[in-house]
């Protein structure tokens, strides 16, 4: 079984032309497409990207959640998206830097707990990564888009190395950065009613 390293290496190896689209990406990765696109798409948010690149992102992994939830056993993308094209170039940066990184945790992974990679898991799964990726859309301070990031690249590395561990961790990593979402939410709120008067909220017209 081909390694997800060996599958980003191969995907830009030898692309010749300046941009690509995500149908062509999604036809040469056939079955796989879900997991490399959640790694592709979320990885980036590891390493400092063009502004408005997160909520780009966002939407893309929502695509993919979406058909998890759908239980879809091959990726289907809407036309437009298809015919969206990425740059060759960021492509090769995000591979290069992403493909040593796997490569150390490969050594660490193999098929076990394989039911949370199976197609009746999916759908939990989709519903998190839906919440995630609504997370890494929006610009949220403190915590930032790190680590939903993290928790989608785990889920995507495990779904492809058909290792229910590293689903598990990613799931885990996803569960803290909603919690922490939430906590800083619930303080800016809390944060905001304790500093403005009351008479000022109760002049707002709504």
């Amino acid at each position: 079984m081909q390694r997800t390293s060996e599958i980003l290496e191969r995907l830009v190896a030898h692309e010749m032309d300046e941009t690509i689209t995500l149908g062509e990406i999604v036809a040469r990765l056939r079955a796989r497409a879900f997991g490399i696109l959640l790694i592709l798409f979320a990885a980036p948010m590891l390493i400092p990207t063009p502004p408005g690149f997160s909520t780009v992102a966002g939407l893309l992994i929502a695509s993919v959640a979406v058909q998890f939830v759908l239980l879809r056993r091959t990726l289907r993308l809407p036309h437009r998206l298809r015919r969206r094209t990425i740059q060759t170039a960021f492509m090769r940066r995000v591979v290069a830097w992403t493909v040593p990184k796997l490569r150390r945790i490969e050594r660490w992974s193999r098929p076990r707990a394989v039911s949370f990679t199976r197609l009746r898991a999916r759908r939990p799964l989709g519903v998190l990564i839906l919440v995630l990726a609504a997370i890494m859309a929006l610009p949220i301070p403190i915590v930032g888009n790190t680590p939903p990031a993290i928790a989608i690249v785990l889920m995507g590395f495990g779904m492809i190395e058909r290792d229910g561990a590293f689903v598990g961790a990613g799931v885990t990593v996803g569960l803290i950065a909603i919690g922490l979402i939430a906590g800083l939410a619930l303080g800016l709120g809390a944060a905001f009613e304790a500093f403005v008067p009351a008479s000022w909220l109760a002049a707002l017209p709504f």
